[in-house]
This record gives structure tokens, C-alpha cells and sequence, in this order.
């Protein structure tokens, strides 16, 4: 961990944990802190909280493009935010409440920072007998989607829309949800299997005065800390993933059944790594969570937060790297050569296919098309497998971290 790094969790622990007096922190390289925010998606928050700083003062000045940024980064996620709200109430107009998760139910652990915490989109869960009518509601308030899941909707994870802005980017990112996990593996599968009963279990939170359903704080620990889970185990995960668990547990906790999620998490090889989330959260960033198992290796897990960043997608060879540390999980848990890595990145499996376009599952017979398609980018070099420096690259870092996942039992 570099100085930089170590300001900025300084900071988040003053954010989020406020003393009577601010944490000693010295004479600042701003921009390098400033860097490590914006890969993490915490920008707006730690600006925010950099005036309070004497050191900044001299730094604001000579760079008035920082508070620019942030000020528009915080407008466009108030935006979202109400264009969010204004979606669900037309849910609920349609006689539908589909259950909300992550996103803005996070957002309100931030308390007056909510809208500095940023958002690239918005999660809802619905059955999918539900399907139609949600997508018809989505339609009527402007949202647009490219894909079409057809009779896929047995096997697809989310179809994604989007909303119009007379800019020309869209203003909101709603998943619509069919199952929480994706399918295609059966730790994927285990995974749903949790959340069979959500339906039936939920409750609603009241925020900006609407009722909005979400899952009940047991349901919704649990999918956070497997969500993390998830992305570790593939590219990584970053540091305002881990807040999201941190904060949930620090104002749910008394209400989570921790017998059932503790024996969730054991069945599915993931206690280590929540009590290393709670290790490096009660170490750095002024929480005091319970900590009921021995952490693993916190240090290497934070390392690989900050190289990680929000979602380990960084580059296209953090990208690379996670599709060879997922297949080797769901394989045998052994290592690939060079060879066969590259081997396995340019010719998917059959379920790799059905998981980016799960219409294949109902038409195999178009399959053929997209290895076409496929080979044709390849030797354009348009695949991140046309490089054969970055796929050494991405090899090397998804060897680094299948000797950390070891450290875990999962491979």
C-alpha cells in the first residue's frame, strides 16, 4: 500500500467515522490521492471531504478542474437518483414493485452523502412471470434496450435498458433482473439457490418519500457480501464494493440472522473473505464489526482491492485475467498453461457463450455465426486475444491471483 493509498482510506475513515478531531494527515500528493478515488468510483465523496484539510487549500487552487469534476459527477448521480425514483413509482402505478438492491438502497447507508457515492447503474429483481409487463413499463417511460432475451429468460441474469438524454448518453442504467447470479456454473447456481424464498421475505424502506421493496436485511447482507464475492473471484473487487458490506452490516446487523448467513457463507467458501472485509474495516476505517472469524490475509486482500479498482475491469488484461481465473474455478481448480489459457480465451466454451448471449441457449443452430463473427475480430485484432504480450500480461496477474484465492480454499 502506497501513501496515496493510505490518505485515502485516511479520509474515508474520517468521512465515515468522524472524531472530534480530523486524522494527522501531512503534506499530500492530492492528484495521486485524487487518482486512487476515481478508480475505486469514490471521487465526489473524497473531494468533498479534502477541504477540510489545510493541505488541499493551495492544491484546490492551482486545479479548479477537480472541483468541476466533482461537482458534475454529484449533479449527474442526483439526477439519476430521481429519475430512479420517478421509474419506480410508475413501477408501482403498474401493479408492480420490483425488489431493489444495491444502488440506491446503498446510497442511503452514506446518509447526506448519498449522491457522492456513485452509481453506473440501478438493480431490480423480478420474477420472471413479471418480465413482460416490467419491460412494458420501462418502454412507456422512455427506456430502450438492445437485447432480447426471448425465450432465454429461463437462463439470463439481467436484460439491460437504458434512458434517453437529449445529450445523447443515457441518463439511467436499469438491470432488470431475473435471478441475482447468472447461471451457467454451479457455484452460480448455489448461489441463487439462497434466495429461492425473496419474494416472500421482503420488506419495503421509504426513500425521498417513496415505499420502495427491497429484500429483508438477511436476504440483502447476504447478496452483498456474495456479490463481492463474486466479482473477487472473477477481475476483483474494489474498495466501495467492500463499504457497501461494511455499512450494511454496521446499521442492519442487530436484524441479520448471522446462523443462517454464517452457514451460507461456509457452504459456499466465502466466511474467509468476510471476515478479511471486516479485518481491514475495523483496522482502517474506524468500524467496530464483529469479528467472528479468523481473517485469512486482509493485507493481500486490500492490495488487490486498490490494483483491482471498482470492478477488476480496469484494463482489457484485468478483463483477460478474470475470464482465465473464472475458468479455472469452474473447471478443476488447477492451473492453466500459457497455451491453454490462450486456447480457452479463443474458443469459448459452450456455457461462456450461453452466458454472453443467452438467446444461443434456444438457437444452438446460430452459434456458427459467432465463431465466424468471432475469428473474423480476431484477425482484425479486434478479441483482446490478438495481443500475445497482453495475453502473457493477463496471464501473469490471473496467476496472482488464483495464489491468492488458494489462500481462500477456492481453488
Amino acid at each position: 500500500m502506497n501513501k496515496a493509498e493510505e490518505a485515502f482510506l485516511t479520509i474515508l475513515k474520517d468521512i465515515l467515522h468522524p472524531t472530534s478531531e480530523l486524522s494527522d494527515l501531512p503534506s499530500q500528493d492530492w492528484a495521486s490521492v485524487f487518482d486512487v478515488s476515481k478508480k475505486q468510483n469514490l471521487f465526489p465523496l473524497l473531494y468533498d471531504a479534502a477541504e477540510n484539510y489545510p493541505s488541499f487549500e493551495s492544491f484546490d487552487s492551482a486545479n479548479p478542474q477537480y472541483f468541476s469534476t466533482a461537482t458534475a459527477s454529484m449533479t449527474v448521480q442526483m439526477k439519476k437518483t430521481e429519475k430512479f425514483i420517478e421509474l419506480y413509482r410508475a413501477f408501482l402505478s403498474a401493479g408492480l414493485a420490483p425488489i431493489v438492491m444495491k444502488g440506491i438502497i446503498c446510497r442511503s447507508l452514506y446518509g447526506e452523502c448519498a449522491d457522492f457515492r456513485p452509481s453506473g447503474d440501478e438493480d431490480i429483481l423480478i420474477e420472471k412471470k413479471d418480465y413482460e409487463k416490467a419491460a412494458e413499463v420501462l418502454t412507456s417511460c422512455g427506456y430502450r434496450s438492445n437485447e432480447q432475451p426471448d425465450r432465454a429468460l429461463r437462463v439470463v441474469q439481467e436484460v439491460t435498458f437504458y434512458s434517453p438524454n437529449i445529450d445523447g448518453a443515457p441518463i439511467l442504467t436499469v438491470e432488470l433482473h431475473l435471478n441475482l447470479f447468472g447461471s451457467g456454473s454451479t457455484s452460480k447456481d448455489k448461489m441463487n439457490d439462497r434466495f429461492r424464498n425473496v419474494f416472500q421475505n421482503e420488506e419495503t424502506v421509504v426513500i425521498q418519500g417513496v415505499s420502495i421493496r427491497t429484500m429483508t436485511p438477511t436476504d440483502h447482507f447476504l447478496f452483498l457480501v456474495l456479490h463481492a464475492f463474486k466479482h473477487f473471484t472473477g477481475g476483483g473487487l474494489g474498495v466501495r464494493i467492500m463499504l457497501d458490506v461494511l455499512l450494511f452490516d454496521e446499521k442492519y446487523g442487530d436484524r441479520i440472522d448471522w446462523e443462517y448467513v454464517d452457514k451460507a457463507l461456509d457452504e459456499l467458501g466465502a466466511s474467509g473473505f468476510l471476515a478479511d472485509l471486516i479485518s481491514i474495516g475495523n483496522e482502517y476505517l474506524g468500524f467496530k464489526l464483529a469479528q467472528k472469524t479468523e481473517p485469512v490475509s486482509p493485507y493481500e486482500l486490500l492490495d488487490d482491492m486498490f490494483r483491482a479498482g471498482t470492478f477488476g475491469n480496469t484494463t482489457a488484461t484485468d478483463c483477460t485475467a478474470g475470464r482465465i481465473v473464472s475458468d479455472t474455478i469452474q473447471k478443476d481448480g488447477r492451473g492453466k498453461s500459457r497455451f491453454t489459457s490462450y486456447m480457452r480465451l479463443l474458443f469459448p466454451s459452450w456455457k461462456a457463450w450461453i452466458s454472453w448471449k443467452p438467446y444461443l441457449s434456444d438457437k444452438p443452430w446460430l452459434l456458427p455465426a459467432e465463431w465466424v463473427k468471432r475469428m473474423i475480430r480476431f484477425l482484425r485484432g479486434e478479441t483482446s486475444t490478438s495481443n500475445l504480450s497482453e495475453i502473457d500480461e493477463s496471464y501473469g496477474k490471473a496467476v496472482d491471483r488464483l495464489a491468492l484465492l488458494k489462500k481462500y480454499g477456492i481453488v
